[in-house]
């Protein structure tokens, strides 16, 4: 994995100014922005893939870039049902105490009980986020290699997928939460914070190029990509 490339490919392009301001402004747009982008980092992902010297796409096709980023970010969102559902179990231990009514014993039973539920679904959000953490790179890849929500929806080939590739995908993990803990805050002290947005779409750029290495190298290893 050549992450000194990653982090490097947005000022390797000619025209990386004009990219970096129109992704920096397209963010403020709510909503409309931020899918956008995450289908931005969807065609860089395909650009990587395709081995394309120049893997930063042109703003032209804003209207497909937002199509992909809606479409992944539906994935995501059922992925992250089981952690909605906990969400509601987490409102329904709360009310446990109240059932105890004026029995004073009751209600600390119940009370008891809510901690070691509550303390139990605690530490299966943790672990599901982490998991999911770890699911993100794939699912990019898949609806980048794809096009399809309905491949990023075949459990056993993402889950598989993972367990192959569960090294280079730490990596890349890794390399984004070192510039989030790391350079982020450094860079928003330094600008007073005018650099927010240009320091995340560059972080878009980074993770989305490593994310296409680990498909393209993938793909090179196995014939056929998946």
């Amino acid at each position: 994995m050549d992450i000194g490339r990653a982090f490097g490919v947005l000022f390797e392009d000619k025209d990386w100014v004009m990219k970096l301001v129109l992704g920096s402004v397209l963010m403020l747009i709510p909503i409309f922005g931020q899918l956008a982008l995450l289908g931005y980092g969807i065609a860089i992902i395909r650009n990587v893939i395709a081995d394309d010297p120049n893997p930063l796409p042109a703003w032209e096709n804003i209207g497909d870039y937002f199509v992909d980023g809606l479409k992944l970010a539906l994935v995501n969102l059922i992925y992250a049902v089981p952690l909605i559902l906990v969400g509601c179990l987490f409102f329904g231990v709360g009310i446990l105490p109240a059932l105890g009514g004026d029995s004073d014993e009751l209600m600390v039973v119940l009370m008891g009980m809510t901690s070691i539920v509550t303390l139990c679904l605690t530490c299966v959000v943790i672990l599901y986020a982490l998991f999911l953490g770890l699911l993100s790179p794939v699912l990019h890849i898949f609806y980048a290699e794809s096009g399809d929500i309905g491949a990023c929806l075949r459990f056993g080939e993402v889950f598989r997928y993972l367990s192959n590739h569960i090294g280079p995908i730490i990596v890349s993990l890794l390399v984004v939460w070192a510039i989030n803990a790391f350079i982020l805050p450094i860079v928003l002290v330094v600008s007073l914070g005018l650099l927010a947005l240009p320091t995340a779409f560059w972080m878009k750029t980074v993770s989305c190029h490593l994310y296409g290495q680990i498909s393209r190298q993938a793909q090179l290893t196995v014939p056929g990509g998946f």
